[in-house]
């Protein structure tokens, strides 16, 4: 607990300081002491400050006027008040101030740490609601941020009950929004401070994936945007990025036609020729996953191939697959292994990696209809696999692929 003392005798002072140095197990810091009340108000920097000693007789500016402006000014410092006078108006006044407590000189070392003990208690509980408050925003934030990667990129399989409730709880319906897309070399980025300062400004939603070849698209959700003027933020963005190759903006009337104004965005900027020359090494549009197959393969093997082949989408095992071919499971491992050069389990991953590639050229193809498409039941363990596999997330993957088309 951070502790400023106000006091015009010194002698109070020094004795309060003695006091409190006694108590360092505590983590009681003094950090400051005044002997004007003008002074501290002006010149103490009260966001660091979390219990204030005030004396209140001093000359100039009272003790009750320092803590009125103190509220004024919307700083929430404790206060204990220490008077020459028991007077009951003093006390009154100061409570109504939000004062912790009240206390007489000579100060008494037991009352004085009682006061700072119940300020601590306060100190305590604020701290434990912040923390709370905190949590339950972030949980809020990280709902709305999947709600809109649900309909921007398809990312969660929100049934449309689940969609109606998230829209209807956070008031993200009954809205236009304002959806911003710009394009920018990844190392010119100064990504933490710019998602930072743009959340405190704007109160946007903002995203961020990698493009390939170095470049990063960065994309900002506003809402209640008809009259926002985009430009605005395109000034705001160029005081974190130094060089942006392409921004753009587009409106969305409604929440559920953002899916479609991001998809014609992507599409106007992937046409404007600012993303040329991409190399996006990682991702080659008819690149496979899979191993060529070997000519002198056993027929056991090559049954199983076939049967993947066809039936990828269903659920398949080495158990299935081997009394599908009439062999022992252990048997057609190992030997599978040797003659494919991958597993069995990792092969049938990949060639559902490879259909789900394709399937991913389509925008309107939703990522969670896709992982059920090729096979997987969980969309959260497709991405896992899927960016193993190419070394890309299915959003990047899908941007790169637009990009360099």
């Amino acid at each position: 607990m951070r502790i400023v003392i106000v006091d015009d005798e010194p002698i109070i002072c020094e004795g309060l300081a003695n006091m409190l140095a006694t108590k360092k197990e505590n983590n009681w810091e003094l950090i400051a002491v005044y002997h004007d009340t003008e002074e501290a108000l002006e010149t103490c920097n009260w966001e660091n400050v979390d219990l204030l000693l005030l004396d209140i007789n001093m000359p100039g500016m009272s003790g009750l006027e320092m803590i009125e402006l103190l509220r004024e000014r919307e700083w929430d410092t404790l206060v204990i008040i220490i008077s020459g006078y028991a007077q009951f108006e003093y006390a009154r006044k100061a409570m109504l101030n939000s004062a912790v407590d009240f206390i007489t000189k000579p100060v008494a070392i037991d009352k004085l740490f009682a006061a700072l003990r119940k300020a601590q208690t306060i100190l305590n509980d604020r701290e434990a609601e912040r923390k709370k408050q905190l949590l339950i925003e972030e949980n809020i934030n990280h709902l709305i941020r999947e709600y809109f990667n649900e309909i921007i990129f398809g990312t969660q399989d929100f049934s449309d009950a689940q969609k109606q409730g998230l829209c209807n709880d956070f008031d993200l319906g009954g809205k236009t929004y304002s959806i911003m897309l710009l394009l920018a070399d990844e190392d010119d980025i100064n990504f933490a401070e710019l998602l930072k300062t743009a959340k405190k400004t704007f109160h946007c939603s903002f995203y961020s994936y990698p493009a390939g070849s170095g470049l990063t698209v960065i994309l900002a959700l506003l809402p209640d945007s008809s009259y926002f003027d985009p430009n605005i933020f395109l000034c705001f963005a160029k005081e974190y990025i130094q060089n942006i190759r392409w921004f753009g903006s587009a409106y969305a009337e409604t929440i559920d036609a953002i899916g479609t104004s991001y998809t014609k965005l992507f599409q106007h900027m992937r046409d404007s020729g600012a993303t040329n020359p991409v190399q996006t090494g990682r991702i080659i549009a008819h690149e496979s996953p899979l191993p060529a197959v070997k000519n002198n393969c056993s027929l056991p093997v090559l049954q199983v191939l076939e049967i993947i082949d066809q039936e990828y989408a269903q659920p398949l095992s080495l158990t299935m697959l081997s009394s599908r071919v009439c062999v022992h499971p252990t048997y057609l491992s190992n030997l599978f292994k040797k003659q494919v050069g991958l597993t069995l389990i990792e092969y049938i991953n990949r060639r559902r990696i490879e259909q789900a590639k394709k399937l991913l050229e389509d925008p309107l193809n939703k990522i969670f209809w896709i992982s059920e498409q090729v096979g997987f039941i969980n969309q959260r363990y497709f991405s896992q696999v899927f960016k193993r596999i190419t070394g890309l997330t299915p959003v990047e993957y899908r941007s790169n692929f637009f990009l360099a088309k």
